[in-house]
């Protein structure tokens, strides 16, 4: 539950109706938090928090196990993943407000839309994380006193082409006959209460990456009171509901250095819940089951003499990062060319000759256009090239892939030339996967 902070000071009479009564609203994803009515506006404190998608995300993840799998092998977290899933079925959402929205009072007069802060005003639109929440306030005509129930509609449907819009009816707010007029205020950030942020992640083998069976305790740093604790499956998943800044896990299991580990949520409160895998190191007993003998540390190796020369152009005297400059796209697409095929299949026999080598291909772009499109593209572009590879024999879990858009340029975005110099494929060679 979230608890909004209510401005103090006022008296009986004052306009403020926190978390106001709904009798019916056309969307589940946004809130009234708080109306008030000041010397100029009528304001709406709102929220807008979707988690659509994570069931049948669920719920798909579930039906195909093999994919679920395929995920796990990228790297790729809960949220990330997420997100793919959401691209790839279309469901990336955007945001905004309508300009002829307005205010209705029971006897039919209609009070305009003034200005939006914080959310596009349309044709405008802001895209929007999955399970982020977002904080806004919308200005009306300031409405007369003596009115205690209001519709505000957005729209005069509550869907029209593709778009939903956020109408709400019946409305009760506290506006009497002699009100007071209340201060507006700045845009309200939630106060955090008990069970309020989610931390959740899984407990995982360090030296293979598998989940384990363990204990783990959650405690307040500041205050070292214990929040929870819990014995994991299996699947080594976990999950605490916190009231604190600051916490501390202790973690233990046989056959496991026990672990104890701190974590600042500060930079994560915002977005209500933040995942975080915990790796322990074997200690070498027995007591956890033993897993499939490996080949000594040289499998994750280091670059030697003996290792043949990698693939594209090298980007570290390390040699441990390359410039696939001979892989091709189409401008603004992902669909890898022809020309691509000799490099790509110089790579995938470099691997295969090569087991214990493992890698993270990673997507760049230009600036050109939308900051989010880009990333997109750049994901994709990486994703391909992974699964290139893969259908050439490589084993997937040698691969991971990241998209960065144009968040990494190695020229300025200043000329064409140098734009196709940012439009690139890189892969790095992990030696600590």
């Amino acid at each position: 539950m979230v608890i909004f902070t209510v401005l103090t000071g006022y008296t009986a009479l004052a306009q403020v109706s926190p978390n106001p009564s709904v009798e019916r609203k056309s969307a589940k994803n946004v809130f009234i938090n708080k109306i008030e009515i000041t010397k100029e506006y009528t304001v709406f404190h709102m929220q807008f928090y979707d988690k659509a998608g994570e069931d049948s995300f669920d719920r798909f993840m579930k039906e195909n196990p093999g994919i679920a799998r395929q995920l796990k092998e990228m790297g790729l977290n809960r949220e990330q993943a997420l997100q793919m899933f959401r691209e790839r079925m279309n469901e990336v959402q955007t945001i905004s407000f309508q300009p002829g929205s307005r205010v209705v009072l029971s006897d039919g007069r209609k009070f305009k839309f003034i200005k939006a802060v914080n959310i596009p005003v349309s044709p405008e639109r802001q895209t929007v994380e999955i399970g982020k929440k977002y904080f806004f306030k919308v200005y009306f005509e300031k409405i007369p006193a003596g009115f205690e129930k209001i519709d505000l509609i957005e729209y005069d449907s509550d869907s029209e082409g593709g778009f939903q819009y956020w109408n709400f009816n019946g409305i009760r707010i506290n506006n009497p006959k002699n009100r007071q007029p209340a201060v507006d205020s700045p845009v309200e950030e939630p106060v955090l209460k008990a069970e309020d942020f989610r931390v959740y992640g899984r407990i995982l083998n360090a030296a293979t990456n598998e989940p384990i069976n363990a204990r783990i305790t959650c405690s307040g740093k500041g205050s070292g009171a214990v929040i929870d604790s819990l014995q994991t499956s299996k699947t080594g998943k976990y999950e605490f509901f916190v009231d604190e800044n600051e916490i501390s896990f202790r973690v233990s299991a046989p056959g496991f250095q026990p672990l104890t580990e701190s974590l600042n949520l500060k930079l994560f409160l915002k977005a209500g819940s933040f995942e975080k895998d915990i790796y322990v190191e074997p200690d070498g007993t027995p007591a956890q089951p033993a897993a499939p003998e490996e080949a000594p540390p040289a499998e994750a190796p280091s670059l030697t003499e003996e290792t043949p020369a990698a693939i594209g152009e090298k980007l570290n005297e390390e040699a441990t990062a390359f410039k696939l400059d001979k892989v091709y796209f189409n401008l603004g697409q992902a669909v890898i060319l022809r020309e691509s095929y000799e490099q790509l299949d110089n790579l995938a026999e470099y691997l295969k000759q090569n087991p214990g080598l493992k890698i993270q291909i990673e997507g760049h772009t230009d600036n050109q256009g939308d900051p989010t499109a880009n990333q997109k593209l750049s994901l994709d572009r990486a994703f391909n090239v992974r699964q290139y590879l893969i259908d050439k024999g490589v084993d997937g879990k040698r691969i991971r892939f990241k998209g960065y858009g144009s968040s990494r340029p190695v020229s300025p975005n200043d000329t064409e030339e140098n734009r196709s110099r940012n439009r690139r494929v890189e892969y790095k060679i992990m030696v600590n996967y």
